[in-house]
């Protein structure tokens, strides 16, 4: 990524810009380039430069009121061309919504019309884990390079980023990322550039030349919600910063456990929920508050389907290709693709919920199965079809819960079809 050839692409573009993530590390690169921009392939007076942010929605206060007060008058003072801009929707075709483009930059906007938090509580789930940084494409990557290569119209465009000497391996990543897509356009959308790393400039060493030129100390721009604890933020700094808003921790204090309602393995972290984390810290505002929300709002009980198809077998795929529907070329020991149905089956308040679900138990004669195994705060469900095991495939699932109203009837693509071959109904 350091190549000559890469910088030399980048250097050659018309038009070049610095995906501005609003942290630390994009701060630093950006202060360096407005103090010598020719350093960095770019015009002296800005000319061919822009500064880009893609709004998720849900980032902390004190980050965007740093950029606000300390970070925008900079940029004014060099009549700095800078963007904002986020999902216009929760499809693509929706397209992106241009909030601000200005030399001029006076106000460091919040949100768009469509925020992260908006489709997670829609989807009733937490980001995945093992999905690893799909939401921040969907929600930076698409609008940022969406607005610019309707800008660019079929030329190359210089793209920095502000990764530090720390995350050689996401650079990386990025790179071959690019590579790909490049690869379906048929030419060289963007040229990257990593000059935090061409300059050796780690965490520390990035913190210390912010700390240096504006006295200040920027935090690690994330989403209160992202589930690479540890990673973005150190977890004791993580829990202050909740500990500092606890309104932003109960908000995704309900959405994890409206999530684990619907999926006892959906809590925030890989092997921990943010429940007993804020728990164990004893933070206490952002608990009332959490439980607060799940008194004062509508509840609903839901309808949750899975079914959990067998994997093919890797010989499956050495001898038949990408495709095959041959049931012998399945394993049960293989997780294959999961599709899942939610509906919801009433609202009310917390309390008619709960009351409705224990009828419907009578009703269907099942017992109510009250968890805390997974939640500490617990969870009730009613199940009609049980998984014989969690690690065997080509099983179903079948279960009403209750959890705060507010996701979307939602069924993946061929659910209807998948689940009654599973169950031979329709």
């Amino acid at each position: 990524m350091a190549s000559a050839d890469a910088l030399a692409a980048f250097r050659a573009a018309r038009t070049k810009s610095l995906a501005y993530g609003l942290g630390v590390d994009s701060t630093a690169l950006l202060l360096a380039i407005r103090d010598d921009p020719v350093r960095f392939g770019i015009a002296e007076d800005f000319s061919d430069f822009s500064v880009i942010t893609a709004l998720t929605g849900f980032e902390f206060p004190d980050t965007l009121a740093d950029v606000e007060k300390h970070i925008l008058p900079l940029l004014r003072a060099r009549r700095i061309r800078h963007v904002q801009v986020a999902r216009a929707g929760h499809r693509e075709g929706a397209g992106v919504q241009v909030l601000s483009d200005t030399t001029l930059p006076w106000k460091q906007y919040r949100r768009g019309r469509w925020t992260l938090m908006d489709e997670l509580e829609a989807n009733g789930t937490v980001p995945q884990y093992s999905g690893g940084h799909k939401r921040s494409q969907k929600f930076k990557g698409f609008p940022i390079d969406s607005f610019q290569l309707s800008e660019a119209r079929g030329q190359t465009v210089g793209k920095l980023f502000g990764y530090n000497a720390d995350e050689y391996k996401r650079a990386a990543k990025a790179v071959k990322h690019q590579a790909r897509k490049d690869e379906k356009t048929g030419y060289a959308t963007f040229a990257l550039d990593f000059p935090l790393i061409r300059l050796g400039l780690d965490r520390k060493g990035v913190e210390g030349y912010v700390k240096e030129r504006t006295g200040l100390t920027i935090s690690k721009s994330y989403c209160p919600v992202c589930p690479f604890s540890g990673v973005c933020s150190p977890q004791p700094d993580h829990l202050k910063r909740l500990r500092k808003y606890p309104d932003l921790a109960a908000r995704v204090l309900r959405l994890e456990y409206v999530s684990m309602a619907l999926n006892d393995n959906s809590s925030l972290y890989k092997d921990d929920t943010l429940f007993r984390r804020v728990s164990d810290d004893q933070n206490m505002d952002a608990l009332g508050q959490f439980e607060a929300r799940l008194n004062e709002e509508d509840w609903a009980v839901y309808r949750v389907q899975r079914a959990y198809t067998a994997g093919r077998r890797p010989e499956c795929r050495k001898t038949h290709g990408d495709r095959c529907a041959k049931p012998e070329c399945r394993d049960s020991s293989i997780k294959g693709t999961v599709y899942r149905s939610v509906k919801t089956v009433r609202t009310g308040s917390r309390t008619e919920a709960g009351a409705f679900l224990r009828n419907a138990a009578a009703a269907l004669n099942r017992p109510v199965e009250h968890s805390t195994s997974a939640h500490g705060l617990g969870i009730d469900r009613v199940r009609t079809r049980t998984r014989p095991d969690s690690k065997s495939y080509g099983t179903v699932e079948d279960f009403y819960t209750i959890a705060p109203a507010g996701v979307q009837d939602k069924a993946r693509d061929s659910f209807s079809t998948v689940w009654g071959d599973m169950t031979g109904s329709r």
